[in-house]
């Protein structure tokens, strides 16, 4: 696994690249860090991931200003183009699963396949401002924990994220990553996807629910849904090797209308991190 920074539109980004094979672009949640993807990387050690810090996620610079998604999806082209990638599978996970759905509508031509977990069409507000202020600022007393409900709840998941070393302990990360979002909605600009889709949900994800993995299929064309049961928000986590079965038969599928899965060409380098 290789890690280094490279500068895009003067932002220094944390981009790491791991195994061999076709390229799959990994997006992350809301705060989440880079190793968030380490067990499905292992599983996956048959392709060549490339996943990133998000810009003001950990070691990835924070910028001046809050970014919009639009301009998140412009980041991750420039990335791949520096990396002379010019094509991927992309999988997304909630806030990353938006971003997904960006990317793909942007720039479509980079994009042979669309795997979308745990996320929605938007509007997406999976996390409140007054959550990340309770979290973060509030005693880590025993009495606090036994008051944050259950185990399925925002703060439970947070907490989760954060003593499992994935997500990000810096507050003000969350508040931009949420304000991405604000406004943001893909549900009237799907059905321009002509990629295929796998929609991946929880039946147990209280933060986003079922029903937004249907309105998803529903409008993007070429969209199938699976659904994992007896698995919540974090099942990318808590069930990577099941996860990764998932992802790697969808897309070594072949259809006869829709080009191989793209690969680094004989004699063309490995995409390199300077």
């Amino acid at each position: 696994m290789t890690t280094r920074k490279l500068t895009i539109k003067d932002l220094q980004l944390n981009v790491s690249i791991s195994g061999q094979g076709s390229p799959l672009l990994l997006l992350n949640g809301l705060g989440g860090l880079i190793r968030t993807f380490d067990s499905l990387r292992e599983e996956l050690g048959d392709f060549m991931t490339i996943t990133l810090d998000m810009p003001g996620v950990g070691k990835s610079q924070m910028p001046r200003w809050p970014m919009r998604l639009p301009r998140h999806a412009d980041l991750i082209a420039e990335m791949l183009k520096q990396l002379g990638v010019d094509q991927v599978d992309v999988f997304g996970v909630s806030w990353g699963g938006a971003l997904a759905q960006e990317f793909a509508l942007r720039h479509p031509s980079m994009v042979r396949r669309l795997i979308l977990a745990a996320t929605s069409a938007g509007p997406v507000v999976l996390v409140k401002p007054a959550d990340i202020l309770e979290f973060f600022g509030r005693s880590k007393s025993a009495k606090s924990r036994k008051q944050e409900g259950s185990r399925n709840s925002i703060q439970a998941l947070l907490r989760f994220g954060v003593v499992k070393g994935m997500l990000s302990v810096n507050p003000r990360t969350y508040y931009y990553q949420l304000a991405a979002l604000v406004g943001w909605t893909s549900l009237l600009r799907l059905f321009r996807l002509r990629q295929r889709t796998l929609i991946l949900t929880g039946d147990r994800d209280t933060l986003v629910q079922m029903y937004n993995a249907h309105i998803l299929r529903r409008t993007i064309r070429r969209a199938e849904v699976h659904v994992l049961e007896g698995e919540g928000h974090f099942f990318v986590v808590t069930s990577a090797q099941r996860t990764a079965e998932l992802i790697r038969e969808f897309l070594c599928q072949q259809h006869d209308d829709e080009e191989p899965a793209p690969m680094i060409a004989s004699g063309r380098p490995r995409p390199r991190l300077l």
